[in-house]
């Protein structure tokens, strides 16, 4: 049993505004599959890099390497130096002079029988003379007899075993497979293409991002706001010196509201983003003065989605704006009857 081998050469806002959780979406399922997606395409970088990064160090250790540091690499072919080499790790060995060989040293040489193929064994017996040369008998450590054969060393130097790498040899040859070597050549462009159509389809647009990013921050801080403050209305009576021209405003303001929410809607569903923006805009300053702070929120979020003319966005945003109107309402109504008590 013997230990053949072959030489390897390598293949080649507002940050407090926002509104609730849309009733078709259940809380935090949106922050759950963005946390998911992270993760997956976390774990895509990470496998990639490491394939990528192992074969670099492949490549510098197969190919570079020898011609850099001197030391030559072959892959173990059977087990006869089982188990410290076995089938398919690769043998890295650098060139000795015969008179520093020692019995025990693995050596890699050329049998001088047969086809004087490689092989890599253990010396047994050494005999090395003044002229550079040396006679050896090698063994595999898992062979039961010694090899049938001396050989003799010329040209004053061997490849004397320094360590092992396990399983690399393997992936080598499984590179070398013609099938494996197709589907590397076709294969592998046909990937990195598919893979560069697909973050473009899925990249969106940075204005879609940032409008998506300030619905989010305005539903995360919606639930810090009131439907109605007084607050304002009191600083509007102060500015104006008289409760009943506030009130007054109030009254006009809470009477029109239907009206203007109608005409943003209508704006909307006609595509009109002039007008659309004209109504959100009187809407938005109106209810500050006023204090319908959540309407102002929702009247924002509107404008930004207009201003980046995100359609989708604006849609969201307008309905928004009229499921919050009948909640407004009951707090306006409800304020103005205890202003007239």
């Amino acid at each position: 049993m013997t230990a053949s081998l072959f030489r390897d050469t390598p293949p080649v806002t507002r940050a407090d505004a926002t509104t609730a959780t849309p009733a078709t979406e259940k809380p935090g399922t949106r922050d759950k599959h963005g946390t998911g997606s992270r993760i997956a395409r976390s774990f895509v970088r990470l496998i990639t890099t490491t394939l990528m990064v192992a074969a670099v160090v492949a490549f510098l250790f197969l190919a570079v390497g020898p011609r850099v540091f001197g030391y030559e690499t072959s892959t173990m072919l059977t087990g006869s130096m089982s188990p410290l080499i076995n089938p398919g790790d690769v043998v890295v060995t650098v060139p000795v002079a015969v008179q520093n060989l020692k019995v025990g040293d693995i050596i890699t040489y050329h049998i001088p029988v047969e086809d004087q193929r490689v092989e890599t064994h253990r010396i047994i017996d050494l005999a090395a003379n003044s002229q550079g040369t040396a006679t050896v008998r090698t063994k595999g450590d898992a062979n039961n007899g010694a090899d049938p054969w001396t050989a003799t060393l010329a040209g004053g130097h061997v490849d004397r075993q320094v360590f092992t790498v396990p399983y690399l040899g393997n992936a080598i040859r499984a590179l070398r497979d013609p099938v494996v070597l197709k589907v590397l050549m076709y294969g592998a462009p046909a990937a990195l293409v598919v893979m560069v159509l697909v973050s473009i389809w899925r990249k969106k647009p940075e204005h879609d991002d940032a409008a998506s990013q300030a619905l989010r921050v305005d539903r995360r801080a919606e639930r810090l706001l009131p439907a109605f403050d007084r607050s304002p209305l009191k600083r509007l009576a102060r500015e104006l010196r008289s409760k009943e021209a506030a009130g007054n405003f109030a009254a006009t303001y809470t009477r029109m509201l239907p009206q203007r929410v109608d005409r943003i809607s209508d704006a909307l569903s006609t595509g009109n983003s002039e007008l659309a923006m004209n109504a959100v805009l009187s809407l938005k300053t109106s209810s500050s003065m006023v204090g319908a702070l959540r309407m102002e929120q929702h009247c924002g979020r509107l404008e930004r989605a207009l201003v980046m003319t995100d359609h989708t966005a604006a849609v969201e945003a307008g309905e928004e704006i009229r499921r919050h109107l009948p909640q407004l309402e009951k707090a306006l109504v409800a304020t103005n009857a205890r202003r007239a008590a």
